[in-house]
């Protein structure tokens, strides 16, 4: 599945939410953003969130706002749902799927984003 970034930002949050979670269970990949000291989390309110998009490009757009310093991990599909999910579901960490360029997105917990996806 590819992604038009300039479309996809313009969904709103349920549909790129939506989009996201197809893309997962059809077996895709799906990046976050990491440097040197790990992956980025960012805090709303007390929550921690580890936003995550369908694409490279999408990832790496977001960064160049205001994470400079960070790039796109790839976040395989296997990984993201068997080893990524259930590990933030035990630390707390909520995920931002999606987020546009304005930083809006659904945020879940990540238990709730993996029964979406086996769902």
């Amino acid at each position: 599945m590819t992604f038009d970034n300039t479309t996809f930002f313009r969904e709103t949050s349920q549909s790129r939410y939506d989009l996201f979670v197809a893309h997962i269970k059809n077996g895709g990949t799906c990046y976050a953003l990491a440097d040197a000291e790990g992956c980025l989390n960012v805090s709303i309110g007390s929550e921690r969130v580890l936003p995550v998009w369908p694409s490279e490009e999408m990832a790496n757009e977001w960064a160049k706002t205001e994470h400079e310093g960070f790039s796109a991990l790839d976040v395989s599909n296997e990984s993201f749902t068997d080893i990524w999910l259930p590990g933030m579901a035990n630390d707390g960490v909520s995920v931002g799927v999606a987020p546009n360029m304005a930083g809006e997105g659904i945020v879940v917990q990540a238990s709730e984003l993996l029964q979406d996806i086996q769902g």
